[in-house]
Order: C-alpha cells, then sequence, then structure tokens
C-alpha cells in the first residue's frame, strides 16, 4: 500500500464515526444524502488526477449485508457519482473464506482476521479501489493483494474518511 495515492473526504474521527454507524448499522439510510456527496467528490478527484480507470469496491461482509439489506459502499459511490455504476467491475472480489467484521478488532487481529481471506477473477484493468473507511488499513491491502496476484493495477484507493495516524 506504501506509494499508493489515496483521497480522502474527511478525516476518521468519532463524529464522522456516529454518523457512518447510524448510516450503516442503525437503518438511517437518508444521511447518504450527506454523505455521498464527500466520496463523490474524492473519487471525482482521484479519476481526475488517474485518468481512465474502474472502480472497485471490497466484498461485503455477507452477515452485516443481510443484516443492513443494502451495500452501504456502493450505496455512497452510486448517490454521489449516478455513472459511477458504470465502472465497478461486478464481483471482482470476493471471500474465499469467512471473516469476522473488523470493527471490534485491534490491528493485530484485523492483519490475522483478513490476509488472505480474498480472490479476485483475472483481469488487467487499472483500478481505483473505493472503501467508506480506512483506519489500519487491513482491508485495503488484503484487496490490493488480492487484485495484483490477478492481474489488476491497484492505481490509487479513494476513501470517505481515513484515519490519519
Amino acid at each position: 500500500m506504501e506509494g499508493t495515492p489515496v483521497w480522502y473526504a474527511t478525516e476518521y474521527s468519532e463524529p464522522i464515526s456516529r454518523i457512518l454507524t447510524a448510516y450503516k448499522d442503525q437503518n438511517r439510510t437518508a444521511l447518504i444524502t450527506y454523505l455521498a456527496p464527500g466520496l463523490g467528490h474524492a473519487v471525482a478527484e482521484a479519476v481526475l488526477d488517474l485518468g481512465s480507470c474502474s472502480i472497485c469496491v471490497p466484498p461485503r461482509n455477507q452477515i452485516n449485508f443481510r443484516k443492513r439489506g443494502f451495500d452501504p459502499v456502493l450505496s455512497l459511490i452510486t448517490a454521489g457519482d449516478k455513472l459511477a455504476l458504470r465502472r465497478l467491475p461486478i464481483n471482482t472480489l470476493r471471500f474465499q473464506r469467512q471473516v469476522q467484521d473488523q470493527r471490534s478488532l485491534d490491528k493485530p487481529e484485523r492483519v490475522s482476521n483478513i490476509l488472505g481471506s480474498m480472490k479476485a477473477i483475472p483481469g488487467s484493468k487499472k483500478v481505483l479501489l473505493v472503501d467508506d473507511v480506512m483506519t489500519t488499513g487491513s482491508t485495503l491491502k488484503e484487496c490490493m493483494r488480492a487484485l495484483g496476484a490477478a492481474g489488476y493495477e491497484v492505481a490509487g484507493i479513494c476513501v470517505l474518511a481515513k484515519r490519519n495516524i
């Protein structure tokens, strides 16, 4: 991940953490109106800098997906940029095994939980990896590993909120 450019809309802090929890886990989907423009702006900046690329998102934890009934990241992307959906590689990344929800884990546990958990369908596109939050970077590093192993070039990472350590 070192050397890969990262675009983000805001620093990950307590206020955005609460808003994202309400959006994702308390079914406060109306918050998308406030969240999507920030991610949309960050994605637009990234695409302007990187040029033509496809958007790729991490696979969703199926337990969380069933509880929520929607994919928070895809919803943010498409609400912020209706044309972005045309750039999404369908089912590019998927889990090869079950993983725990990362939010309750510390950094070493996150790395252990996610390492080697993903697989990508073979391809050769230049991609922009887009997610909602980047805290430790464990999930995005695993995405990059799986995409690279499948032949993709991860040109950049874009998130709504990034923890600055």
